[in-house]
C-alpha cells in the first residue's frame, strides 16, 4: 500500500448558481469541503498539495490549507506536470469528497507521480498504471449529497 505525501485535488469547474462558487468551497457544517479535505490530508502527513482551480478561486482555496503547507493552485497543465515530477506516490481526488473512515475504496487513488505525469501528459484519464484505490473518502456530487450526509456527520458517525 502506498503512503503518499503529496496530493492532487481537482476542483469542479461548475459554479453553483446560488452561491457563485464551486462545490468544493461550499460550507458543510460551517467548514468548506476543501478545508475538511485539507485537514484530513495534513493530519495524515500530507505535505505537498496541488489544487487544480481557476485563478478566480485560488485565494479562497488557499485559506483552506494550513499556512505552512506547500500548496500550488493552478489550472495550467505545465504546473501540474512539474508537480508530478517525482517517483513518490501522489494521492488523486478528482472531485469534492468528505473524509469518512468507513468509506471503502472508490474514486480516490494513488500512483507514483511520474506514472501520473506520463498518463496525463497528453490527456487526463483515470487509467493510470500502478494506481491503487484509496479508501476513506465519500464523493460529493452536489448539495443533495451534502444534505443526505449531514445527519450522519453531525452524529459523528464519519469515524474521523
Amino acid at each position: 500500500m502506498m503512503h503518499p505525501q503529496s496530493a492532487v485535488i481537482f476542483m469542479e469547474e461548475d459554479i453553483l448558481s446560488d452561491t457563485h462558487k464551486p462545490l468544493m468551497l461550499e460550507e458543510f457544517l460551517t467548514v468548506p469541503i476543501l478545508e475538511r479535505m485539507a485537514r484530513k490530508l495534513w493530519n495524515e502527513g500530507m505535505q505537498r498539495f496541488f489544487v487544480v482551480c481557476t485563478p478566480q478561486f485560488a485565494a479562497p482555496a488557499r485559506v483552506c490549507f494550513p499556512e505552512e503547507a506547500e500548496v500550488t493552485l493552478s489550472d495550467r497543465h505545465d504546473d501540474l506536470m512539474a508537480f508530478l515530477n517525482t517517483p513518490s506516490p501522489v494521492l488523486v481526488l478528482s472531485r469534492s469528497a468528505l473524509p469518512a473512515a468507513q468509506a471503502g475504496p472508490g474514486f480516490a487513488y494513488a500512483a507514483p507521480g511520474h506514472e501520473l505525469r506520463e498518463a496525463w501528459r497528453e490527456r487526463m484519464t483515470n487509467n493510470v498504471q500502478a494506481a491503487e484505490l484509496v479508501p476513506g473518502w465519500l464523493p460529493v456530487y452536489g448539495t443533495d449529497t451534502l444534505a443526505e450526509l449531514e445527519p450522519w456527520f453531525r452524529e459523528g458517525r464519519d469515524g474521523n
